[in-house]
């Protein structure tokens, strides 16, 4: 699957290009209609870059108009509805971060304790990447707390890795960004392997199934 980085210089530029579901960029890529591919969307004021699924539905071919029209794929709805209200201006976000690795979406279960508190809550992992990922959660923790985290990976083992809540987001998709302390050991070693190889196979859907 190819990955598109898509960065519009506003949110009103953004909002130019977007109608129900779909997205014109100007572009000389080639590209297939029907191709699956992976959209990395930014512009100012989106906490860190945001990656959905999305196939090519119409091609432009022209001097001044060439591009490409992607349709966002249902399975990442809530990152697309997110990423939509935000340049409307109808969400807040309370912090923001600089992402320095790219996320690829995810569907892994996780549970995870917050700030050392007794008992693990049960959820889903939204994205994933190096240095941090995207947790469900109808009642996010405040920015700043340290939580645990153990991941459910494809093959069936475990990633533990610690972090800290950088940003939360509150809507039908309510959830919260983790930044990750440095993963070492066995733990560190295996999300590298995992998103390394999910990277150069081009399986960037990481899912846990079953």
């Amino acid at each position: 699957m190819r990955l598109i980085t898509v960065a519009f210089p506003s949110a009103a530029e953004f909002l130019a290009s977007y109608e129900d579901g779909t997205f014109f960029i100007h572009t000389r890529t080639d590209a297939q209609i029907g191709e699956a591919v992976l959209a990395e969307l930014s512009f100012p004021g989106l906490p860190n870059r945001s990656l959905v699924r999305a196939v090519v539905e119409t091609l432009r071919i022209g001097v001044d108009n060439e591009g490409l029209t992607l349709r966002i794929d249902d399975k990442d709805a809530a990152t697309r509805d997110f990423v939509v209200r935000l340049a409307r201006g109808e969400l807040r976000i309370e912090s923001t971060t600089h992402r320095e690795h790219k996320r690829f979406p995810a569907a892994l279960p996780v549970s995870y304790t917050i700030d050392e508190t007794p008992g693990m809550v049960a959820s889903l992992v939204d994205d994933l990447g190096a240095g941090g990922c995207f947790v469900r959660a109808q009642t996010p923790p405040a920015v700043g707390t340290k939580v645990s985290l153990r991941i459910s990976a494809p093959d069936g083992g475990d990633i533990c890795v610690d972090g800290l809540v950088a940003w939360t987001r509150h809507d039908e998709g309510s959830g919260f960004g983790v930044d990750f302390e440095p993963a070492s050991g066995d733990d560190g070693r295996r999300l590298r392997s995992l998103l390394r190889k999910a990277q150069e196979s081009g399986e960037v859907d990481l899912e846990r199934n079953g």
